[in-house]
């Protein structure tokens, strides 16, 4: 019953906030931007599996490929994985908004220093998301995004891998096996395989391998290796792995328990798992140390705004965090409910359970790091883009989910229909999150919606979201659009950039006279841009401001004394000036 009303509650809060304006809970407002057909018709899915009736119709097919997971796991385990990467590669990001999209892309096109733009990277994500795709670029084999992508599909696979090894390792059949792959595979977080390219989406894919090691470890002793080599891996390729720590003393302490007296620790796999991720913290240490104490402190921790307003504890919660965090949960865990009631509910009887209750510690020790430290974390471009950061929280989250969905399930026929309800209520909100992104008209309104309704957003979140806007509109060729974004941008960040930007959209709008506003805001900031005097001159001639465009060649030419472009407008102005002349006389003589 906690199960069903979990699903239930989540199908309805998706359909109630697909009405009217807001984005207070943003991720569960997805309705609106879906073709109607598209959007309904997968609710009415996930609704339709709360009945009995008409679950128990589909529960045969789940429960067979349940029992497929332990019967026939290499093939079950290649379809699994098949089928993730098929979901990644065919639904690409094409909205680009998440986090550093656009910055992480445009590095590898335009072959910039990474450590110029992100130098808080660990060598093997510059290594993974710089030194690999600049090869493809420069041998024109792909383009950045082809390579992300193909990247994307890869880990995707990996990841459909791990899902589907899960109810394995949990001893689970059926549909309780199906339904807890399912929930794992099926978070917010398959975004980070559809193109984006950044340290966060392998260490999504490392703690889910490290939870079902972990797990592995627990029950039967097998996984210790790849637990360790999984822990290792992200150490060394994002601070943010300093986070599985905690859960390595526990699981390292069972295994010891029940091999140590047999010497299995001197055996080389153990002596690797063991020594792995010790390792790799004492090569990549000192850096996460100064990265932590240097930027995150000032820039995630305690930005301007925390530090002025009401400190990291009264900031935590402050504003519409609350309700950003909630989304947030909810978009990359879609059954991350499901940890209160099936918690709740299972823990009455948690006696019942003895050694089973090691494997849910070892998972909130891997997932709590994780979820203490997001409350505080504050994102220099907000919860609602930056929700990268909280990836592999997402995924450390369905872990649990899919434990505590396991036990439901596990023994119960009278309920086991509600195996098809789970599978649908973590898949209908995945997909429809992807949908969204790969759509770029529908996710650009999306976007759009986040800083024209309310509630009203920080300036800062404001500022970059339109400069995104902006951005992203330009590349489209939907210039009049672009313009209006940077306009706004320019409200809260009017740096010489986004000016320039601006700029830039309304003169290939058509719309010199505020191109020519933004180009004398711009010079007002940077009285040596030379582009700007060089766009102001262009506009003013197109306007006709001879003495604008003149007074702006001047300053081109006294900064630039052979500046070609500039003694063509000076030569145009002049024959322009004297046909004005030669005109204005000709009247007077009629």
């Amino acid at each position: 019953m906690a199960l069903w009303l979990t699903l239930g509650v989540m199908v309805a809060a998706r359909a109630a906030f697909s009405f009217g304006r807001g984005t207070w809970m943003w991720s569960l407002t997805l309705h609106r931007y879906l073709p109607p057909l598209v959007a309904w018709g997968l609710w009415l899915l996930a609704a339709l599996a709360l009945v009995p009736a008409a679950s128990r119709r589909a529960l045969p097919l789940i429960t067979r490929w349940g029992h497929a997971l332990d019967r026939s796991p290499g093939l079950a385990t290649a379809a699994w994985a098949l089928a993730a990467a098929a979901i990644a590669w065919l639904l690409p990001d094409r909205v680009r908004f998440v986090g550093d999209f656009l910055l992480r892309q445009g590095t590898v096109e335009i072959a910039e220093r990474p450590a110029l733009l992100f130098p808080q990277a660990l060598p093997l994500d510059v290594f993974l998301h710089y030194t690999v795709p600049l090869r493809f670029t420069t041998t024109q084999v792909l383009d950045a995004n082809a390579v992300a992508r193909l990247f994307g599909g890869l880990e995707a696979a990996v990841l459909g891998a791990v899902a589907a090894t899960l109810p394995r390792r949990l001893g689970l059949g059926g549909g309780a096996a199906f339904a807890s792959a399912a929930i794992v595979l099926f978070g917010g977080y398959l975004g980070m395989y559809t193109g984006y390219s950044k340290a966060f989406a392998e260490m999504t894919l490392l703690v889910a391998i490290a939870g079902v090691s972990a797990i592995g470890v627990v029950r039967g002793g097998r996984g210790l290796l790849p637990l360790g080599l999984a822990v290792a891996v992200a150490t060394l390729l994002h601070r943010s792995a300093l986070g599985m720590y905690p859960m390595l003393p526990l699981v390292w302490g069972v295994w010891l328990s029940r091999n140590a007296r047999r010497g299995a620790w001197r055996k080389a796999g153990a002596i690797a798992a063991f020594a792995a991720p010790l390792v790799a913290l004492a090569l990549t240490g000192p850096r996460i140390a100064e990265t932590v104490l240097r930027t995150d402190t000032s820039v995630h921790f305690a930005p301007a705004e925390v530090r002025s307003g009401s400190g990291v504890l009264g900031s935590a919660l402050a504003g519409t965090r609350a309700f950003d965090l909630a989304s947030l949960v909810l978009m990359l865990s879609p059954l991350a409910l499901a940890l209160v009631t099936l918690g709740v509910t299972l823990g009455r009887r948690a006696s019942d359970r003895g050694a089973r209750r090691l494997e849910i510690l070892a998972l909130i020790a891997l997932a709590l790091p994780f979820v203490a430290v997001m409350v505080f974390i504050h994102p220099a471009q907000g919860l609602f883009r930056d929700w990268d950061d909280f990836a592999a929280t997402g995924a450390a989250l369905s872990l649990i989910v899919a434990w505590l969905a396991g036990e439901v399930l596990r023994d119960s026929r009278r309920y086991a229909w509600l195996a098809v309800a789970a599978t649908l209520g973590v898949a209908v909100p995945s997909l429809e999150w992807l949908l969204v992104h790969t759509d770029t008209v529908r996710g650009l309104a999306r976007v759009r919606a986040f800083v024209t309704e309310p509630p009203e957003r920080p300036p800062a979140q404001r500022g970059t979201t339109w400069d995104y806007l902006g951005i992203r509109s330009y590349r489209l060729e939907r210039y009049a659009e672009a313009e209006e974004a940077l306009s706004h941008a320019a409200e809260t960040s009017p740096s010489p950039r986004i000016l320039h930007e601006w700029a830039y959209a309304a003169a290939m709008a058509g719309h010199d006279r505020a191109a020519q506003g933004a180009y004398q805001r711009l010079l007002a900031k940077d009285p040596g841009n030379q582009l700007g005097w060089m766009g102001l001159a262009a506009a003013s001639m197109r306007l006709r401001d001879v003495p604008e465009a003149k007074r702006a060649a001047t300053e081109i030419l006294r900064r630039d004394p052979g500046n070609a472009d500039a003694r063509r407008i000076l030569d145009d102005i002049g024959r322009y000036q004297a046909l004005l002349a030669d005109s204005t006389a000709r009247a007077r003589g009629r």
